[in-house]
């Protein structure tokens, strides 16, 4: 019986050969898999012409770039002394809980004190409300002041944020003058920040 159906296997490979031949090219890029066969539009790999077509894949071995803040930064409830407009500026800039009748605010914890923290775009935060009323007219620090405490601040927290990216770091101003005064800094350091009444 298997004698009879190999003339007919024999006969049909003969005709097919060829379109499975020009199926196999069109499938391999232009070359057969038994032999350097090649389609008419076929283009050479060196011909200057032939557009080369980008190709994204994902690379599963590849750790993602985690968030540092959110790895080993922690939230914690801060009993600090400030004015109720402070507390509640810092709440609203944050959006983490605070109680102005029990004197605390939720803070960001990360090798320094950050007043908030912002998962989702792995950003820290630091709220300051009203401290134009530390400026005289001429936008100097009031004799009786000093913002040698902010200063450090400054300081530390753009250092932590810069040696480990992808942190980043907003500073929010409640009032302009105190922002004017310390944005040569901020500026040189690197810290951003921003006017948010």
């Amino acid at each position: 019986m298997a004698s009879l159906l190999w003339p007919a296997i024999e006969a049909a490979a003969e005709e097919l050969g060829p379109v499975l031949q020009r199926a196999g090219a069109a499938l391999l890029g232009g070359t057969a898999a038994a032999g350097t066969a090649s389609l008419s539009g076929d283009t050479s790999k060196d011909d200057g012409k032939a557009a080369p077509i980008a190709r994204t894949l994902p690379r599963t071995d590849e750790n993602c770039k985690k968030c540092p803040p959110e790895q080993t930064g922690r939230s914690v409830r801060r009993n600090h002394s400030m004015s109720d407009v402070s507390r509640e500026y810092q709440g609203r800039i944050t959006g983490r809980p605070y109680s102005v009748a029990e004197g605390w605010s939720e803070e960001w914890d990360w090798y320094v004190d950050f007043d908030g923290f912002k998962a989702e775009a792995c950003l820290l935060q630091e709220a300051k409300a009203n401290y134009d009323q530390f400026l005289d007219d001429d936008g100097e620090p009031k004799f009786w002041f000093s913002f040698n405490d902010t200063i450090k601040q400054i300081n530390q927290q753009g250092r932590t944020v810069r040696a480990n990216p992808p942190a980043k770091l907003m500073w929010y101003f409640m009032t302009p003058k105190a922002r004017e005064f310390l944005l040569p800094l901020m500026d040189r350091v690197g810290v951003p920040s921003v006017y948010q009444p």
